[in-house]
């Protein structure tokens, strides 16, 4: 026997291919698996459903009715309450009180975030603290925030007219809340300092993630740091804006608690928003079926809003 020989009978057989399951193996598997997930989400889908789509689908039942929100009865009185919302001066007043509001701190906001995060993110020493201090706000609920600047700004006694009293400013006190001339900017001032801490991190999330190396390469050909931010970071923070923008237009259309605790909504109608207009409407004035018309309108409003400007800022993403 040859060399040759005795090294082929020496040498493992070569193992079988190993057995593949068969398809209907394969399919009982997958269809476990879809089963344990669909009882895994079925009790949340159930709720949701027992908590927000049934009562949605109610209110535009509602809303086709002349329903005071206490009565057994009620008469279908078609779209009137559609028409009388369109054709409303307090209406339209909450929309525009709306608009300047939530585009206003939406803009205000992710722009103060921006340069907020991009400092803390050039910090090497208490980082960890100051993004606690800026995240602060973010922990009180909108509630307790609004009842604390109620009394901050409070005209006979709130601490920024006392400081301003006691610098010998008399003459620049005033009533925070209730003049018709400055009450929608000093609500946006305290809708911004309560929304701002989210929109911070998430932006200082994304630039800590941005690879540095992209960075040193940029500088090392020379570009500048507004160049580093317009062809580096920006690009890798898009997605992050649109998150961001997201979030802020949709908190911005539902403004309520701040309303409801700060001005009801005064002087007059001056500051009511849409949900604050549903709810004064639709509780306060015992006219359900007007109020869920309006709550129709606002829910049309935030998904088509909330769609074209998830759309563009994706296309911007893409872009990017």
């Amino acid at each position: 026997m040859t060399d040759q020989q005795v090294l082929v009978k020496a040498l493992p057989a070569e193992p079988p291919p190993a057995a593949r399951p068969a398809p209907g193996r394969r399919r009982a598997r997958f269809d476990r698996q879809r089963t344990a997930m669909l009882l895994f989400i079925a009790p949340a889908a159930i709720l949701y459903a027992l908590m927000m789509i049934v009562p949605s689908l109610q209110s535009i039942q509602f809303s086709l009715t002349d329903w005071d929100g206490i009565s057994d009865t009620f008469q279908y009185v078609g779209l009137r309450n559609y028409e009388d919302i369109l054709t409303s001066g307090r209406f339209w007043n909450a929309v525009r009180n709306t608009l300047i509001l939530g585009l206003g701190s939406a803009v205000v906001v992710n722009a103060i975030a921006l340069g907020v995060a991009m400092m803390l993110d050039k910090l090497d020493h208490a980082q960890g603290f100051f993004r606690t201090i800026v995240y602060l706000p973010a922990l009180v609920s909108g509630f307790i925030a609004a009842t604390i600047w109620k009394y901050v700004l409070n005209y006979n006694f709130g601490a920024v007219n006392s400081t301003l009293k006691a610098l010998g400013l008399d003459a620049q006190t005033r009533d925070w809340l209730g003049d018709h001339d400055i009450v929608l900017w000093v609500l946006l001032f305290i809708i911004c300092f309560t929304l701002g801490g989210n929109t911070t991190l998430i932006y200082l999330a994304n630039l800590q993630s941005v690879p540095q190396e992209l960075v040193e390469a940029a500088r090392i050909d020379g570009a500048s740091r507004a160049q580093v931010f317009r062809y580096v970071t920006w690009p890798m923070l898009a997605g992050a804006v649109t998150v961001n923008m997201t979030l802020m237009m949709i908190a911005g259309w539902t403004i309520f608690d701040q309303i409801m605790v700060l001005t009801m909504g005064g002087p007059g109608f001056i500051s009511e928003t849409m949900a604050f207009f549903i709810y004064k409407v639709g509780f306060g004035e015992y006219r359900a079926g007007y109020g869920s018309a309006a709550a129709v309108v606002l829910f049309i409003v935030v998904m088509a809003t909330t769609m074209i400007a998830n759309r563009y800022m994706r296309s911007r993403e893409i872009q990017a």
